[in-house]
């Protein structure tokens, strides 16, 4: 008699249960997820708080720091540049704590911007360069290279190994620091070659996607260099074949930052799925090693180099920058015209961290298109943000 009274009851509360949605422990398809979010994005111009796949729809958090994300809307608006494009990394997480993007004519905030891979990277690639020759090589930030001519041109002439009443001589931390072009170019020459360019620049992030959960666009390094130029235009950078986007600059930083490791940024903090009740943890990336821990050291002195001396010292100056005193930054500035949009690229790819402290701090890049006029340098940008950030943390 219980078994019958117990099978009734049994039945009775399967009735309206759904086995194929409430038995269904389907894992989540991350691909088509991730490609949905990035296409939202990209064409609606803002970061979707849900989307529809399959008749299901999932609710996304984001990893943005909204105040963070408020302060540097405000700073982009008060400098109206033609196109600027900023993305903040938490060194310590890889979150993604802020992406923005700005276009005067239009008075519009456009997040893809700043995941838009149409940018060339400009000076941005010696990074890789200085990394591969220190990793791969006996070359140290104190290495001494002879230049004939300005850096921050680059002729076949000035490849040239002869030695004349104008030839200087500069360590290779200078040279990253006022961005010497001829210099990186005969370092590569002499001691690199595509093969190994190409390979320290993927390990870097170049021609894959940069982001966890997210589809992003690949910075590209294209493969067919023939000659000694065009190895030496890519090793300083000075083509506009190169790719590079915003998110991913300050992703290259975090790997300085990081003592050589890269953790892929993380846009995407948690999914819910609203049909069927669920939410899903997202896996955590593994870090993955870029370079050595010694050649890390060895790239935060170039990166030091660039804002005590070199390309961005006038923004940071030590008496304009009280609040960032027991604060390390280093950074990579880059320019050159072309990319879509058309302009006058300005990069700054940089990191901020505490001194003495095993916290990893941020990194920042900024990248600025000026179609005509200049309004504001990428560095100021960069140093405005990591102002805010730290005052902030402190309080």
């Amino acid at each position: 008699m219980m078994y019958f009274f117990s099978l009734f009851i049994t039945t009775y509360a399967l009735a309206g249960f759904n086995f194929s949605k409430d038995l269904s422990f389907s894992p989540i398809n991350k691909t088509k997820v991730s490609k949905k979010i990035s296409k939202n994005i990209f064409k609606d111009n803002k970061l979707p708080s849900e989307v529809v796949i399959d008749k299901n729809k999932f609710a996304i958090e984001y990893s943005i720091d909204k105040k963070l994300n408020k302060k540097i809307n405000k700073i982009l608006r008060k400098y109206r540049s033609d196109h600027c494009a900023v993305a903040v990394i938490d060194n310590n997480s890889g979150e993604v704590i802020s992406i923005n993007g700005y276009q005067r004519k239009t008075k519009r905030y456009i997040p893809s911007l700043a995941m838009s891979a149409t940018h060339p990277a400009a000076s941005i690639f010696k990074i890789v360069t200085a990394a591969d020759l220190i990793e791969n090589t006996d070359v140290d930030a104190k290495t001494k290279y002879v230049y004939s001519g300005k850096g921050v041109t680059l002729y076949k002439s000035q490849l040239k190994n002869k030695k004349n009443r104008w030839s200087r001589k500069i360590t290779l931390k200078d040279a990253f620091g006022y961005s010497n072009n001829v210099v990186f170019a005969k370092a590569a020459i002499k001691d690199s070659n595509f093969t190994k360019l190409q390979n320290t620049a993927k390990k870097f992030g170049f021609n894959t996607n940069i982001c966890a959960f997210v589809d992003t666009p690949k910075s590209l390094v294209k493969s067919d260099f023939k000659d000694k130029f065009s190895i030496a235009e890519l090793a300083s950078g000075f083509n506009r074949e190169t790719s590079l986007s915003a998110i991913h600059g300050a992703a290259i930083a975090s790997v300085v930052a990081n003592d050589g490791k890269l953790k892929r940024p993380k846009l995407v903090k948690s999914i819910y799925n609203k049909t069927l009740k669920r939410s899903y943890s997202l896996e955590k990336d593994k870090s993955i090693s870029v370079v050595k821990k010694q050649t890390a050291k060895e790239l935060r002195k170039l990166f030091i180099q660039t804002v005590k001396r070199g390309t961005a010292k006038s923004v940071f100056v030590p008496w304009k920058n009280r609040t960032l005193k027991n604060i390390e930054i280093g950074g990579k500035t880059g320019s050159i015209s072309g990319g879509i949009p058309y302009g006058k690229r300005d990069w700054f790819v940089s990191y901020a961290k505490p001194k003495n402290s095993n916290d990893k701090g941020i990194s920042v890049a900024v990248m600025i298109v000026n179609e005509k006029k200049w309004y504001v340098r990428a560095p100021k940008v960069a140093n405005e943000i990591m102002k805010y950030y730290f005052k902030r943390k402190r309080i």
